[in-house]
């Protein structure tokens, strides 16, 4: 948010101490960086790393001045360790209820931050998997919803969100299944990465007919996407 010049001058002070904290807050989470880096790479880190770094952002956490990245960074450690353990881990459903928790406390700061909204859709669908657990519900849909909302085009937000809606297409309301096929063209637009990605979700998606639907719209979109696919079938 940008502040008035009055007000601006009139938090200046504070403005500087806060500064002051949230540097110490930073520092603290330091040793997480690396293993957020590495997750966002797509790489495994080891689970000694994770360990270390899901303690130091808790610490970071608790201490003054938390930021949104903080608290986001937390809840994306979280839920990999609980992805990593698996449903029958005993501590799978404390691990995605302190992601759950640590991603709201993210979201109160900056509530327009979409890959935050999209990690408490993630949450719900991983805590779906555990044995007798419920299919995800309201709060996965919702968080799915404000996550389209903020228009974050993003290439890992948009693959996850079509990705997310495409299972769910039942459920979805008229609106968000607008929104999602246009996520299919967004897809597009980032040449033959964004084919690639159509072509993983198109083979193991179970409404592969939605993306069929919006490219046929495209004809050179749509012949460049068979071609992209024929080769990843002939690769196996």
């Amino acid at each position: 948010m940008v502040l008035a010049l009055v007000s601006a001058l009139a938090l200046g002070l504070g403005g500087a101490v806060f500064g002051v904290t949230r540097g110490l807050t930073a520092w603290a989470a330091r040793p997480a960086h690396a293993v957020v880096f590495e997750l966002g790479r797509g790489k495994a880190p080891e689970d000694g790393a994770l360990e270390e770094a899901v303690t130091s952002l808790q610490e970071a956490a608790a201490g003054q001045g938390p930021s949104a990245r903080t608290y986001g960074n937390l809840a994306l450690l979280q839920l990999e360790r609980a992805r990593r353990a698996g449903p029958g881990a005993p501590d799978f459903a404390a691990w995605i209820d302190s992601a759950v928790e640590a991603q709201r406390a993210g979201l109160s700061l900056a509530p327009a931050n979409g890959s935050g909204w999209a990690r408490l859709t993630y949450a719900e669908k991983l805590r779906a998997q555990a044995p007798g657990a419920a299919p995800p519900g309201l709060a996965a849909a919702q968080a799915l919803e404000m996550s389209f909302l903020t228009r974050d085009l993003s290439f890992s937000l948009v693959r996850f969100r079509l990705e997310a809606a495409l299972d769910d297409w039942a459920t979805l309301r008229p609106w968000l299944r607008d929104a999602a096929r246009d996520e299919v063209h967004e897809l597009t637009r980032y040449g033959a990465r964004g084919m690639d990605a159509l072509v993983e979700l198109y083979l193991r998606s179970p409404h592969p007919d939605i993306i069929d639907e919006e490219l046929s719209a495209e004809p050179k979109q749509k012949a460049y996407f068979e071609k992209r696919l024929a080769r990843r079938l002939k690769s196996g």
